[in-house]
C-alpha cells in the first residue's frame, strides 16, 4: 500500500491509499481533498497511519521532512496554546491551603478569579478578557456577576434560599492554615484597620470619612484586618467608611476568638486605637493587650516624668499607670533625630503662616504643630517657644501602655511585629490592587474583599515555602516566571491520543526550581 496524491479537475487534491490488486492499482481508501496544503499533510498522516494498520500492523512511514513538520505547526491554532503557570504555582496553593474545599456554586470560578488575580490583578472585565485571552477559560460576564452576588452576601428577608456562608468558610480555612505554619494555637494577634476607595457615588456604606489613601473627597469602605505572627490572617470585617476604627476591634477579636475556640491572646494594635473604651472593653473581656501609646498626649506631669528618665539609646523602662497597667517607655537616637526633624518642619510652616495669614483662635488645638500655637493678653495668636522646649525633651520616647506580664524588652519586640499587619495592607493595596473598587452591591464588594484576602493568604503562603526551601526567588520573581510557563496540546496524529507539553525557557533554571518547590509542598 501506499499513499497517493491525486489532483483534480476542480483544483482539489485528493488523498487515497492504493494497493496493487490482482496486477492492477486499485483505490482502498479516499481520506478526502482540500486546496489547503495543511489539511493535506494531516490527511496523508491519517492516510499512512490507516495503511500501516492495515497492511502491517504498525507504523513504517516516517515523516516526510521538514515541509511535514512545517505542516504540522502551522496547523497549531491559539486554543492550543494557554498560560498555565499561575494555575501551577497559585492553582496548586490554593488546593494545598484548603480552598478548594470551600462551599460555592462554582469552585471553578472562585478559584479562576483567586488565581487571575494574583498575577494580573484588575477590573471583573479585564480579568475576564485575562481568562480568555490567556488562560482558555471562557466565562461570560453575566455569570461572574450572578456568581459574585451569591459568594458573599449580608442576610435578607427577602432571601428564602439557603446560601452558603463563603466568607464564614474561608475564613475557617485561613485560620486552619495559620495554626499549621505557626506549629499550634494563636496566642498573639494584631489588628489594624485601612480604606478602600471607589471610583463611584456614595450610598449607606460607600460613604466618604478619613481617607489613608488621600482620597477624602471619595466614597470608602473601612476594612478591619486580625492577623496573627507573620501577618498570617484569620480574619476580616467591612465597615461603612465614616466609622470611627476605635470601635471595630473589639467585636471582630471577640467574634473570632469565640468561634474559633483558641485561648483568649495578646491584643496587640497601634497607637491610633488606644482609647479609654477600647481599654476597658479589653481589661473586662480578660484580654491581656499591648497598645502603642502616645506620650506628648498625656498629662503634662507624666511628661515631665518620662521627660526626666535619662534614658540612652536602646534603654527601656516601665511607668505604672494603675495597678494591673503599664507604660513601656524607650528610647532610641533615630527616633529623636525624625521627631527633631519632624519638629523643625512644623515649626517653619506655622512660622510661615505667620507671614502670609492671620491665625485665628479656631487653629488653637492640639492637632498636629499647632499644639505649639498659643494666646497672648491682647487676643493675638502667637508661637509658644516654651512649649517647643518642652517638647524637645520627649524626642526619641516611645510608649507601649499594657496589662500583660511579658517582660518590657517583649512587649517592645512584640509590638515590633507589627509591621507585618501594615505589610499585608501594602501586599493588598499594591500587588493584588485591592483598590479602586468599581463595584456597587454590597455583597459583590464583599465577594471582592474575599477574593482578594485568600489570595494574600496564598502570596503569603508561597513567600513561606520559598525562603522554607532556602531559595532566592521573591515574590515578584515568581510571578514572572509564572507567567513565561505555557502548555501546548495537541492530538499525536499517528495514535489519535491527547498530549500536552508544557512550554518554558530551558535556559531559565528559575522556572525548574520554582515548579520543584511547589510540587514538593503541595
Amino acid at each position: 500500500m501506499f499513499v497517493r496524491r491525486k489532483h483534480n479537475r476542480s483544483g482539489t487534491t485528493s488523498i487515497q491509499v492504493i494497493a496493487k490488486v490482482d496486477g492492477k492499482y486499485r483505490v482502498q481508501k479516499s481520506f478526502g481533498s482540500s486546496r489547503d496544503e495543511a489539511v493535506l499533510a494531516k490527511l496523508e498522516r491519517e492516510a499512512r497511519q490507516w495503511a500501516d494498520e492495515h497492511e502491517f500492523g504498525e507504523a513504517l512511514f516516517a515523516p516526510a521532512g521538514a515541509a511535514e513538520y512545517d505542516a504540522i505547526m502551522a496547523g497549531i491554532g491559539q486554543d492550543q496554546l494557554r498560560l498555565v503557570g499561575p494555575d501551577l504555582v497559585y492553582g496548586r496553593l490554593f488546593d494545598k491551603i484548603g480552598f478548594g474545599a470551600v462551599r460555592t456554586s462554582d469552585n471553578d470560578i472562585f478559584k479562576s478569579l483567586v488565581v487571575t488575580r494574583l498575577y494580573r490583578p484588575g477590573s471583573k472585565l479585564k480579568t475576564l478578557r485575562h481568562m480568555a485571552y490567556f488562560m482558555n477559560k471562557f466565562y461570560d460576564e453575566d455569570k461572574i456577576y450572578r456568581y459574585l452576588d451569591e459568594l458573599c452576601w449580608r442576610p435578607d428577608a427577602r432571601r428564602k434560599a439557603q446560601t452558603y456562608d463563603v466568607k464564614h468558610d474561608v475564613e475557617q480555612v485561613t485560620y486552619e492554615q495559620t495554626k499549621r505554619v505557626l506549629g499550634g494555637t494563636v496566642a498573639v494577634v494584631f489588628y489594624d484597620t485601612t480604606t478602600m476607595y471607589f471610583e463611584s457615588r456614595e450610598d449607606d456604606v460607600r460613604i466618604p470619612g478619613w481617607s489613608k489613601d488621600g482620597k477624602n473627597a471619595n466614597p470608602q469602605v473601612v476594612l478591619g484586618l486580625l492577623v496573627g505572627p507573620g501577618g498570617n490572617p484569620i480574619g476580616y470585617e467591612i465597615h461603612p467608611g465614616n466609622t470611627y476604627e476605635g470601635h471595630t476591634m473589639i467585636p471582630i477579636i471577640e467574634k473570632l476568638q469565640q468561634r474559633f475556640g483558641f485561648p483568649k491572646p495578646i491584643v496587640v494594635a497601634d497607637a491610633g486605637l488606644l482609647s479609654k473604651e477600647n481599654i476597658r472593653d479589653l481589661e473586662e473581656g480578660g484580654y491581656e493587650y499591648i497598645l502603642g501609646a502616645r506620650i506628648r498626649s498625656q498629662g503634662e506631669q507624666f511628661k515631665e516624668q518620662v521627660a526626666g528618665l535619662g534614658l540612652s539609646n536602646g534603654q527601656s523602662t516601665s511607668l505604672q499607670i494603675t495597678k494591673t497597667r503599664r507604660m513601656v517607655v524607650t528610647m532610641s537616637d533615630a527616633r529623636a533625630r525624625k521627631n527633631a526633624a519632624d519638629r523643625e518642619r512644623g515649626l517653619k510652616r506655622l512660622e510661615k503662616r505667620f507671614r502670609t495669614d492671620k491665625l485665628t483662635k479656631d487653629k488653637l488645638n492640639n492637632r498636629g504643630y499647632n499644639r505649639f500655637l498659643t494666646m497672648s493678653g491682647d487676643a493675638t495668636i502667637k508661637i509658644d517657644y516654651d512649649k517647643v522646649a518642652k517638647d524637645e525633651r520627649l524626642d526619641g520616647y516611645k510608649g507601649y501602655t499594657t496589662n500583660s506580664a511579658l517582660p518590657d524588652d517583649r512587649v517592645i519586640e512584640e509590638y515590633g511585629y507589627l509591621f507585618m499587619i501594615e505589610r499585608a495592607f501594602r501586599f493588598c493595596k499594591t500587588d493584588l490592587d485591592i483598590r479602586p473598587m468599581y463595584h456597587r452591591l454590597f455583597n459583590r464588594i464583599e465577594a471582592h474583599v474575599c477574593i482578594c484576602f485568600v489570595a494574600y493568604t496564598i502570596m503569603l503562603e508561597l513567600e513561606r515555602i520559598l525562603k522554607a526551601a532556602g531559595s532566592g526567588i521573591s515574590l515578584d520573581r515568581a510571578r514572572f516566571l509564572a507567567e513565561k510557563i505555557y502548555q501546548i496540546d495537541y492530538v499525536n496524529p499517528y495514535d489519535g491520543k491527547r498530549k500536552s507539553v508544557l512550554l518554558h525557557t530551558k535556559e531559565q533554571p528559575e522556572v525548574t526550581e520554582l515548579l520543584d518547590i511547589i510540587s514538593a509542598n503541595c
